[in-house]
């Protein structure tokens, strides 16, 4: 499976593992809590989908790299303690709590997650040491005499042999005990988070004309050669970086990321070309609406009699551009809709405990922010975006207005939703509205100009559905209803190929048998 499938398993799995019955009783009970084991190549994003599991079950996450614990720090210390059977005393050695075990406990008690997920990475390089306690981990949930709490999802991970040597191949006991999850590299599920991520459109083109370079790795005694999904989104953001500030990267400096020699020289050689390409078809300028009605049908005519790998390059561009924009939007919007629920939190703290002490509101905020960021409970873009809002709201209590603002909180409306509408919120409100239209207005010119060039083709399909699958789609409000026909039967057409292929793995593998 890939790593999107793997990821609702395990949403699925949390949510079957923490049901309760109508006594409040867990129904599955822990020992049957079968722990999920994910066994892939490394860099596919297998610690990445933690977080965003654990995000959209609303539970905790709590992980570990297994390699960096010792015996004794995954088990307890043993301690000596007194004890009476009948009527005589005895010294007895007891373990105190593992560290593992009692950081759950910690955590739960600093962000009040009851429920979560413990996610344990490299389970199968253990130490020899280590290999029986962790056969008693999955089966039993406990490190030494302490058992992980209840409520609790196991999910380890680890790396195939041949792509880890200190990989220790799990026994039939271990393999009894765990759900195990085979996840493969898939460019087509990457290529979907990467166009959210804002990954650079030269690496989604040049992905686009050679998925086969996707992820390699040879790993012998001579030479050790790979390229990784962690390795492409790491080259971006550099690359990204090294264009604003005027750099020119070569082939030295792909190979620091593609550590395949061929696949690093070959991605160069497309760079180089992209950008020669930008500037030949006015990439930049065709997008910034820089060009007239007969410069665009000038364009139109040159991509049409350009050859395939210019076409897929202007069309990352476009998706990056409109990535870029519906990113931005969307983070407003996020903003927008936060600060509405602030100022609605004040207003009831300002109504009930807070009369006379506003300042009280943003001491609670800055302390429960402490808290979530002390935890990793805080996204960056969480993190500024709450940080926006209470600079906002100190504006408004510190600022010259401030009595006016305290008089007004007491007269606010609200809206249908429940958000406060107030002076500044409805001016923030207008400037959303206009952002969104120019978004719309700008999505709808691309899509145009797109449908205009290459009627109904790859070239369409490609350029709709990387927009559909932005994360921040559904809030844009984006909508061409004309093309729905097409994009069904575009994935259809791809749902049968797919099928293909893998019929025909099958029958390769039992004509070799």
């Amino acid at each position: 499976m890939n790593i999107r499938e793997a990821k609702e398993e395990i949403i699925r799995t949390v949510h079957a593992y923490t049901a309760k019955d109508e006594s409040g009783s867990y129904r599955i009970p822990s020992v049957r809590q079968r722990p999920v084991l994910l066994i892939g190549p490394p860099g596919i994003g297998k610690t990445a989908i933690m977080e965003q599991a654990a995000e959209e079950c609303g539970v905790g996450l709590l992980s570990y790299t297994i390699t960096h614990h010792t015996r004794q720090s995954a088990v307890g210390l043993p301690q000596l303690v007194t004890k009476t059977f009948g009527d005589r005393e005895y010294t007895m050695t007891e373990y105190t709590m593992s560290e593992i075990v009692g950081s759950v406990y910690e955590y739960q008690e600093r962000t009040g997650y009851q429920e979560g997920i413990l996610f344990v990475d490299e389970i199968n390089c253990v130490s020899e040491t280590l290999a029986p306690t962790m056969l008693q981990f999955l089966q039993y949930k406990t490190f030494g005499n302490h058992r992980v709490p209840a409520g609790w999802i196991i999910v380890a991970a680890g790396n195939p042999q041949e792509y880890n040597r200190s990989v220790r191949e799990l026994d039939m006991a271990a393999l009894d005990r765990v759900r195990v999850l085979n996840v493969e590299a898939d460019v087509s599920v990457w290529k979907d988070y990467a166009q959210q991520q804002g990954v650079h459109p030269v690496i989604l083109s040049y992905l686009e004309l050679h998925p086969e370079h996707f992820y390699q790795v040879t790993l012998t005694r001579e030479r050790q050669e790979f390229v990784t999904a962690r390795g492409w989104e790491d080259l971006s953001v550099l690359l990204s970086e090294y264009e604003r500030e005027g750099f020119l990267p070569d082939r030295s400096f792909m190979e620091e990321f593609l550590r395949v020699p061929k696949i690093a020289s070959d991605f160069a050689s497309c760079y180089q070309l992209c950008k020669t390409y930008t500037g030949m078809y006015r990439i930049k300028e065709f997008l910034e609406d820089g060009l007239t009605k007969e410069e665009n049908r000038e364009l139109q005519v040159q991509l049409l009699a350009a050859p395939g790998e210019v076409r897929c390059i202007f069309i990352r561009y476009m998706l990056s551009a409109a990535s870029g924009k519906m990113t931005e939007y969307g983070r407003r919007y996020r903003y927008y809709e936060r600060e509405k629920e602030v100022l609605t939190q004040f207003s009831s703290y300002m109504k009930t405990e807070g009369k006379g002490d506003p300042e009280g509101f943003l001491k609670r905020r800055s302390h429960a922010l402490l808290v979530r960021r002390e935890n990793d409970l805080l996204k960056p873009w969480e993190e500024q975006m709450e940080q926006e809002v209470d600079e906002r709201l100190k504006k408004l209590l510190f600022g010259t207005g401030r009595e006016t603002f305290l008089k007004e909180l007491s007269e606010y409306e609200t809206e249908g939703t429940g958000g406060l509408l107030h002076a500044e919120l409805l001016k923030e409100r207008d400037q959303l509205y206009m952002q969104k239209e120019k978004l719309t207005d700008f999505l709808n010119r691309m899509t145009d100009f797109v449908a205009g060039t290459f009627g109904e083709d790859l070239e369409l399909s490609d350029w709709l559905n990387g927009i559909e699958n932005h994360g921040d789609y559904r809030q844009t409000g984006f909508q061409r209803p004309e093309f729905h026909a097409f994009l069904d039967q575009k994935k259809q057409e791809e749902k049968l190929r797919k099928k293909v292929e893998e019929m025909e793995v099958l029958y390769e593998t039992d004509d070799r048998r």
